[in-house]
């Protein structure tokens, strides 16, 4: 890794553990092993530094939608869904990679603070997988059901509720993942 790696990596881990607002240039330089004033060779200030983990987390969260296999299933033009193993890949991605997981961490604390953070929030962990979702709804054929934003939104709440009681008792994640099975399974049969 690069220093300027190591300091975005550290300040995630400062950011996602005591909010971006809590945390200071000299605290991220402790955490680094450099003195305060090296991190300016390599950014301007805090902000940029948080712009820049909020760019990369938008690239990974990206990523991570066109490479999912129900994805690559609409542009290879099957007609079968998922939606139990979508909902856990969704869950398990936001729970599991550890970069995403920080950084979602790091925004659930800061997004009351900072309207950067709480735009950051509702844009890349609410509208952008409901659209993504409502693609797949209407792909599918199943917005016979109802408004495409109705059973989108039908299809992640339990993901994003699954993912708060997560962060309050991370020890109930087998608990919650068979609590999303079961809703998953229900909802397939009423579709």
């Amino acid at each position: 890794m690069t220093t300027r790696e190591i300091i975005l990596d550290k300040a995630l881990f400062l950011f996602s553990k005591f909010g971006y607002s809590d945390v200071s240039m000299k605290d991220i330089a402790n955490e680094v092993g450099i003195k305060a004033p090296s991190i300016y060779k390599h950014f301007k200030s805090k902000e940029e530094i948080f712009d820049t983990i909020l760019n990369n987390a938008i690239i990974s969260l990206d990523e991570k939608i066109h490479d999912a296999e129900d994805y690559k299933i609409i542009r290879d033009g099957k007609k079968s869904l998922n939606i139990e193993k979508l909902a856990i890949d969704i869950f398990s991605y936001l729970l599991n990679d550890s970069y995403v997981s920080r950084v979602r961490k790091m925004i659930s604390i800061e997004m009351y603070k900072n309207p950067q953070a709480m735009k950051f929030y509702v844009d890349r962990f609410i509208e952008t997988p409901m659209r993504k979702q409502e693609e797949i709804i209407n792909y599918y054929g199943l917005s016979k059901y109802g408004s495409l934003k109705v059973i989108s939104t039908i299809f992640y709440s339990p993901i994003l509720f699954a993912i708060k009681l997560h962060d309050a008792n991370p020890e109930k994640e087998e608990e919650l993942l068979e609590l999303l099975k079961d809703t998953y399974k229900k909802l397939e049969y009423i579709l």
